[in-house]
């Protein structure tokens, strides 16, 4: 049924031709159209309008209602049937995830307790955190913990408080309990309110006679470490020869112990594990494994500061530390050659126990013209081509080549230096300034070592051990007939360098069955050695 109030102002007509219903505007009346259906052409006008007829709520029956049942009035029917009884609906527990706040309150409070233990285990090794805290102190920072791991608990669990204390009072024991099984370096460091006289002694002879003297320096220095250290290699023979020593640094500034300590380990060759404990304001340091006796320890120790007195009797050598000498000089006058105090300052740095510094300063100097400390510079060289590593000893070997004169000694040092690296030359790149040096000194000694360099690369060392001369023939020679093809060759090139009338025969027996590259070789080695000869 057509909707009359949709579309109130066109007009709903019928096609004679197939019946089919349109709607059309009033315009279009007494006009003809075409159905669009059929394709019959009409005018629109009463015979094909459609008339509807109006009516009102109630005056239709549609039959289609019905199949729908009826409520009647009146009381209702009773059921002939039983119905259903349903229990109460239990509570359920809200599901609701842990917020990240609350996580991370956990975390913190397990994380802390975590630290705190390995802290209160560990830290009271030689040199840790809680090396010379008193045990109240230890206990303090076990309560403050608890606490705050008791707040962080109870904030990360408010639903669950029994859980959160439970576990709190179990980190409390933790905590309180470890200060108890962990005592180690639970002695305070001693502070002295004086300092000792500083003067020096006129004899490291001298020694306190009183117990009650030696009772007091050992109460002042802190001398249970040390005590402990002598007691490891006392009635030991596998140890014999052997034996720990205190350095008592009088003033040291903190930022100065690691190049104490590297240079004192350097130097005297003690065990890598030596260490330096905190003595406020003060530091002493336990040299272990060391050989010898305090007099050179203590000269060893001049070079950084003043030595008041040597204490034999607890082993210990006190030192009044300079901590001016741990400054580097000036970089433009130490840079600038034209400088009158160029010599000088470099010739300071080299002699500072501080690696690095010499380092630079050896750099400087190999570039410079020996004018002034040359003496001096070289000795210190020298010291230094004993305690650095590759890489300074290439340095050293370099500034030898300009300032070291001959008869000096530096052919001794350098030789033992390369002595040491042969054995490893497998292993380590073995500086070529090294040989150099030795072979423009032509240092004979030398040659079976850098015989044995050149056998185990005869590429790379083939041209610095040309440069030993004639005394290197005879073991060339005695190689020669064995050496596989490319040593031949490099062994060819040799005895055309410095080859004599001995080198003749092996090679024209060598010339026999060569290739033709070896046989290159040797003619023109023939060639040399004849034209000098």
């Amino acid at each position: 049924m057509d909707d009359p109030h949709t579309d109130a102002e066109k007009l709903a007509i019928r096609c004679p031709g197939c019946g089919q219903r349109f709607k059309v505007g009033q315009e279009l009346k007494d006009r003809m159209v075409e159905c669009g259906t059929c394709e019959h052409r009409f005018r629109v006008n009463e015979e094909v309008v459609v008339r509807q007829k109006k009516f009102y709520p109630g005056e239709r029956r549609d039959r289609g209602l019905e199949q729908f049942s009826r409520i009647p009035k009146g009381a209702g029917i009773p059921a002939n049937f039983q119905t259903i009884q349903y229990s109460q609906e239990p509570a359920h527990v809200p599901i609701a995830g842990t917020s990240p706040l609350r996580m991370m309150f956990g975390f913190v409070a397990v994380a802390g307790v975590v630290l705190v233990l390995l802290l209160l285990a560990f830290g009271g090794k030689p040199g840790g955190m809680l090396d010379g805290a008193t045990q109240d102190k230890r206990l303090m920072l076990a309560a403050f913990t608890a606490v705050v791991a008791w707040v962080f608990l109870l904030a990360a669990n408010p639903a669950a408080r029994i859980k959160a204390t439970f576990g709190a009072i179990l980190c409390t024991v933790s905590l309180m309990a470890f200060p108890f099984l962990f005592t180690e370096g639970n002695q305070p460091l001693v502070s002295h309110g004086g300092t000792l006289p500083l003067n020096p002694v006129p004899t490291h002879e001298e020694k306190p006679k009183e117990a009650g003297t030696l009772a007091d320096l050992k109460k002042e220095i802190g001398y249970e470490p040390l005590e402990k250290e002598l007691a490891k290699y006392a009635g030991k023979p596998e140890l014999a020869g052997r034996s720990a020593a205190g350095i008592w640094l009088r003033g040291l500034q903190g930022f100065h112990k690691p190049q104490v300590q590297d240079y004192i380990v350097r130097t005297t060759g003690a065990d890598p594990s030596s260490h330096m404990y905190p003595r406020n304001p003060d530091y002493l340091m336990v040299v272990s494994g060391i050989s010898g006796d305090l007099g050179a320890l203590a000269r060893l120790c001049e070079r950084f500061g003043e030595v008041p007195r040597v204490i034999d009797e607890l082993r210990v050598v006190e030192v009044q530390v300079d901590n001016s000498l741990f400054d580097a000089g000036d970089l433009e006058k130490l840079s600038d050659k034209a400088n009158p105090a160029f010599y000088e300052l470099n010739r300071r740095e080299i002699e500072s126990i501080d690696l690095e510094r010499a380092r630079l300063a050896i750099g400087r100097l190999a570039d410079a013209e020996p004018k002034l400390y040359r003496k001096d510079i070289v000795a210190r060289l020298l010291q230094l081509l004993k305690e650095g590593d590759l890489e300074m000893q290439d340095s050293i070997c370099k500034a030898l080549l300009v300032w070291a004169e001959p008869g000096d000694g530096s052919e001794v040092s350098v030789r033992a230096a390369l002595a040491k690296l042969v054995p490893q030359a497998q292993a380590v790149k073995i500086p070529e300034s090294m040989l150099k040096f030795l072979a423009g000194r032509k240092d004979a000694e030398s040659i079976p070592l850098a015989d044995a360099l050149w056998m185990s690369d005869h590429d790379r060392w083939e041209e610095i051990y040309g440069n030993f001369g004639p005394p290197i023939e005879a073991l060339v020679i005695s190689h020669f007939a064995g050496a596989s093809p490319p040593m031949k060759r490099s062994g060819a090139r040799l005895l055309g360098r410095v080859g004599g009338k001995a080198s003749i025969p092996i090679l024209e027996g060598a010339r026999q069955g060569a290739d033709a590259e070896l046989a290159v070789f040797i003619e023109r080695s023939l060639a040399a050695i004849r034209g000098r000869n």
